[in-house]
């Protein structure tokens, strides 16, 4: 992962991330107290985050450059980053089977520090207002998390069609053999 972020922070120009003066020559990159590969923040923000305002556009930088020369933003983007707000959660059972979960990340997914994330906004019911479908227009993530056949067979679920049980109406038929009932 690691590697393909730094090849497209090298494709990042200046017109398209705000911070390329302090993010440049690997300054994007700092060290976690345990040693692991982490992405700075300016301003309690990811340094790849333009600001509202900003002449290239605001939001990901690797999201507006990738868009701009027509590659999918997914393959811009460090892993995290590109399957947000998709969680593949899987377990494997004693015999060896796996059980694999495809759901949303929440706000608890993220530790103690979730609830205070002040970007998270998949708990709003605004954020799936597309004109497209979820499973649609993440295609390409969901593709990537669970392959094309498991993808396929999703998207014939999804789209089948459904009848909703309706109670029938009650029919009358006249019995010859029956005598009506004594008033």
């Amino acid at each position: 992962d690691l590697a393909s972020v730094k090849k497209s922070v090298k494709r990042l120009k200046p017109e398209h991330w705000q911070k390329h003066a302090k993010g440049a020559n690997n300054r994007w990159l700092i060290k976690n107290r345990d040693g692991s590969d982490a992405t700075r923040r300016v301003n309690d923000a990811c340094i790849f985050h333009n600001d509202p305002g900003f002449e290239g556009g605001m939001g990901c930088a690797f999201h507006i450059a990738a868009l701009e020369v027509g590659e999918r933003p997914m393959d811009w983007k460090p892993d995290v980053c590109w399957q947000v707000p998709l969680r593949l959660d899987e377990h494997t059972e004693d015999d060896g089977h796996v059980i694999s979960h495809l759901r949303e990340w929440k706000r608890r997914d993220w530790g103690e520090g979730g609830i205070e994330f002040h970007w998270w906004c998949t708990d709003d019911p605004a954020a799936f207002v597309g004109k497209d479908p979820v499973y649609k227009y993440l295609k390409d993530e969901i593709t990537e998390l669970i392959g094309s056949k498991t993808y396929k067979t999703l998207v014939k679920l999804l789209e089948e069609k459904r009848s909703t049980p309706r109670p029938h109406p009650q029919v009358t038929l006249k019995n010859p053999t029956r005598k009506p009932a004594k008033k």
